[in-house]
């Protein structure tokens, strides 16, 4: 055993002996004992102290911003926020919901796992309403089922795409627009109690229908302080949750960044894929990740070299972790990152530890770890009676940090307390737990049905429910088997139609999210019963099995079908779902979204290239994936990523943003460069602050740093993105990238204005030719008035307030002018900056522009400018008829770049 380990020794058995030392009433205390024993104990940090959970999430977040106001807080790879932008986004959102919801009600969080979700979460317990999170990839039904079984008066969104069925009293508050600064003075937060409602997270239910669980502030605090005390987290630390935002870990993920200074960096795993998650740790220097067994399994099964080296502590949890995962953990991670085992649930803490390297294997499973102070506990047998020290029981834990209670129709239904300390509540887990020799706690089983997918909770009694409500079932049955597998049996009614599994498949699909679809789904005459009435669930568990026996046989591949490739395909299929038999569809056959994207990074490990996540689903059959992979190969350019490699040419648009045009451009130019585009802040940004060009450089700058890590960087920029171009290029310089080309399609610095008659004649012309509609010109000339007026910021708050029904599109066009509006105000802004010379090449692609000089005021920009005249004018050089002129000019001037490696790399050789 290691030195730092034998030290602490004693503290274990000392620890272990105070926790089987019952206090009144049975219960077993845990003393307060070093978190971060067994971990980093010499790295520096601020300790929390023992008022931190007595103080509001707010409170803490003003003092971090105080601390580090210009520091990155959140990023999710579009959008950005420092901690003064994140501070100013959730106390002008806090005091809208205030506005909007009662005191005492709830309000609902539809979000992406991006930057809203934490300024929507946050604003909420600034605003004293708990907020409801809803999995925005569970299906429409269940999301609006929990929207009306919580009673919710308002829903946090991001824009104006409100869920399908959304009753119409719901209020849809848009945080991009309502995270926005007040052109008024702030008004005050209230004062709110740590111990109120704060966070309803609902899962699936005994009852067969979502719960909902209820947590104070104090509680998350609590969680909090304890993950910073262990793991020492500092502002140093970058996060980088792989977790659904919805969910208790996510929580506590989000404010331990939060609320030490560290940077927060959110992804959707199923969009993005796996390679895109390795990229992103390696890039951003990750020190600090959560996730789940299953995903580990799937992120490092490849063992990519040095990915994961910056990480210092990796947390696992969710699910039992077994010895294998811990093996191939170690072996993707550098050999001084900390491994944290922990176990808690929705409802309350648990225990957590460093596991040490040296640690024997005991058991099937890694033992999640020393209990956490802060609670009382006990192990009991079915009679509720303490068992015997080193005998299994269900853990039962009394504390003031687990659940306040449920919330039903609006309410919170409080939990059992304690009569003697009301302010202690008690919560019976349904794990049944041991503690081991060494006092660590060991999970040996589940009381009850409930099971754990991918890290989510699910009970079968909510598919149970879904089967029963369908007209031709007659009767349903779910059943989780040895291998903690759901499994469903349905009786059908006798008029049924042959197409009777297939419709229930669909039905489940329609009603439930993937961990709650079984991973198969029986017919039969009838459930079988006990002589006492209940299901027979080892007769069906007995069924189930012989019927994987004798399941059918793979298909041969279809005569169209590419032989090599089905073999491929079938071969991981089989690998990732561990079945002799690829056959039906991905998930009747147990597969689901997470498996899926190991299924695809196997073949693309096989046969060389990158695939388009977006090609694949988990309704897909073997030969649709087939399919899928033959597709890609013959025309897919991202998919011959490692055959077809051009160098990356950044495009940077005007004022208006990355539009059709633009997107028709960059795909012409796709033989010689893989054109990536830039994003600019949007409105909500700019009204939040970031309303320069320099604002818009730095968030172009973590664009280009995550696409393109290293090597020769390319930009192009048109209008307004031809000044940015430039400042991307003067950052980029200066941290030590090489900057082989900067074009500028016609962006003048002179400052010449259109005239009137200028601009009515050109007014004029786009409507006649119908590039642009009579309407749009309305939506332009408000947003004109506003941003000179300045009322930029109330007409953003109006177009939010009103934006439904049929002035729903309206108000999107009127926005998306705003928006280009104040772009093109910061634009003139910078030219009244002075600029230093670059020590590089400018391109100039010139329009002809009578009585202006050759330049257009790029003289003097660059060690050399080159200019190349182009035909047609600043509005329409990139399209047609114009395009098929001036496109090879730009790709000459691009391709004269190219080093002999970059020139082969871009070849491009249709196979045949």
């Amino acid at each position: 055993m290691s030195p730092v380990h034998l030290g602490s020794e004693k503290a274990r058995l000392d620890l272990r002996a105070d926790c089987q030392s019952a206090a009144p009433h049975g219960w077993s205390n845990v003393p307060d004992y070093a978190l971060d024993q067994g971990g980093p104990v010499l790295r520096p940090y601020q300790r929390m102290g023992v008022d931190f959970a007595n103080v509001a999430v707010f409170d803490h977040l003003r003092d971090i911003t105080s601390l580090y106001p210009d520091k990155l807080a959140i990023s999710d790879g579009t959008n950005r926020l420092t901690y003064s932008e994140l501070f100013r986004a959730v106390e002008t959102l806090s005091h809208r919901i205030a506005a909007i919801v009662p005191d005492g009600q709830a309000v609902g969080i539809l979000q992406a796992n991006s930057v809203w979700y934490p300024v929507a979460m946050l604003a909420s317990m600034a605003a004293g309403r708990p907020s409801v999170p809803l999995n925005t990839r569970d299906p429409g039904s269940r999301t609006n089922e929990i929207i009306a079984a919580a009673r919710l008066l308002a829903i946090i969104g991001d824009g104006n795409a409100h869920p399908a069925g959304l009753a119409q009293e719901v209020h849809w508050i848009d945080v991009t627009t309502s995270a926005a600064p007040q052109a008024q003075s702030t008004p005050q937060s209230c004062s709110v109690s740590v111990d109120a409602p704060a966070i309803v997270l609902y899962t699936s239910g005994s009852t067969g229908r979502p719960k909902g669980i209820v947590n104070s502030q104090r509680s998350l605090l609590w969680r909090v302080q304890q993950y910073v005390d262990a793991c020492h987290i500092n502002s140093d630390d970058v996060f980088l949750p792989l977790t659904g935002p919805a969910t208790i870990a996510g929580c506590r993920e989000v404010l331990a960044a939060l609320l030490t200074g560290a940077t927060l960096h959110l992804v959707e795993v199923d969009v993005v894929g796996l390679r895109a998650v390795q990229r992103l740790v390696e890039s951003e220097g990750v020190t600090v990740t959560y996730l789940v067994p299953a995903l580990l399994r799937t992120l490092m099964a490849d063992e990519p070299a040095d990915v994961f080296g910056s990480l210092r502590v990796a947390r696992i949890g969710g699910e039992k972790v077994s010895w294998t995962d811990i093996a191939l953990l170690r072996k993707t991670v550098s050999s001084t990152c900390l491994v944290q085992i922990g176990y808690s649930s929705t409802e309350t803490t648990g225990s957590q530890w460093f596991l040490p390297q040296d640690w024997p294997q005991q058991g099937a499973s890694v033992p999640v770890g020393w209990l956490l102070p802060g609670i009382t506990f006990a192990i009991v047998d079915e009679k509720g009676r303490r068992v015997q020290p080193g005998k299994s029981g269900e853990l039962v834990i009394r504390s003031r940090y687990v659940l306040l209670g449920h919330w039903e129709n609006g309410t919170v239904v409080p939990v059992e307390s304690d009569p003697d300390d009301p302010e202690l509540r008690i919560f019976a887990t349904g794990d049944l737990v041991q503690l081991d020799s060494h006092g660590l706690l060991r999970i040996v089983g589940r009381k009850g049905r409930q099971i754990k997918i991918n890290g989510r909770r699910i009970e079968p009694a909510e598919l149970e429910r879904v089967l029963r409500s369908a007209p031709s079932v007659e009767d349903a049955v779910a059943i989780v088997t040895a291998a903690n597998e759901l499994v469903a049996f349905a009786v059908p009614q006798r008029l049924s139609s042959a197409a009777f599994s297939d419709e229930l498949r669909q039905l489940v699909r329609t009603k439930l999210p993937p961990p709650l679809r079984p991973l198969r789904l029986h017919t039969m005459d009838a459930i079988p019963r006990l002589p006492s009435g209940k299901v027979d669930v080892a007769t069906l568990a007995e069924m189930d099995l012989s019927a994987r026996k004798t399941a059918p046989a793979a298909q041969p591949p279809n005569a169209g079908s590419e032989p090599k490739i089905h073999r491929i395909v079938q071969h991981a299929w089989n690998k990732i779902l561990n079945t002799r038999v690829a056959a039906g569809r991905w998930d009747e056959a147990g597969g689901d979204s997470l498996k899926l994207l190991h299924c695809v990074m196997e073949i693309e490990k096989a046969i060389g290239q990158e695939l388009s996540l977006e090609d694949f689903t988990v309704g897909m059959s073997v030969d649709e994936m087939v399919k899928a992979v033959v597709s890609a190969q013959a025309g897919d350019l991202r998919a011959r990523a490692l055959k077809y490699d051009p160098p990356i040419l950044f495009l940077l648009p005007g004022s208006v943003g990355y539009g059709p045009s633009f997107a028709a451009f960059a795909s012409s130019m796709g033989k010689i460069a893989r054109v990536t585009p830039i994003r600019y802040p949007a409105l909500a940004m700019i009204l939040r602050g970031q309303n320069t060009v320099g604002h818009m450089a730095d968030s172009a700058v973590e664009q280009i740093r995550r696409a393109q890590p290293a090597g020769h960087i390319r930009l192009l920029g048109h209008s307004l993105g031809g000044a940015v171009a430039f400042e991307v290029a003067a950052r980029l310089l200066a941290a030590g990238r090489t900057v082989k080309f900067l074009g500028i399609l016609d962006t003048s610095l002179l400052g010449e204005r259109s005239t009137y008659w200028e601009m009515f004649v050109r007014t004029y012309q786009r409507i006649r030719t119908n590039r642009v509609t009579a309407d749009r010109m309305v939506c332009r000339f408000l947003a004109k008035v506003a941003v000179k007026t300045g009322f930029e910021a109330q007409l953003a708050r109006i177009l939010d307030r009103y934006a439904q029904d049929e002035f729903n599109a309206t108000s999107f066009r009127t926005k998306q002018e705003l928006q280009g509006q104040l772009r093109g105000r910061a634009f003139y802004q910078w030219l009244a900056i002075p600029r230093r010379t670059l020590p590089i090449t400018g391109t100039l692609f010139r329009c002809a522009r009578p009585k202006m000089p050759l330049a257009i005021g790029w003289d003097g920009a660059f060690a050399r400018l080159d200019v190349i005249p182009v035909v047609g004018s600043h509005f329409d050089m990139i399209t047609e008829p114009h395009l098929v002129i001036n496109r090879p000019l730009i790709e000459k001037a691009v391709e004269q770049t190219y080093s002999s490696t970059e020139v082969r790399k871009r070849e491009y050789r249709p196979s045949t």
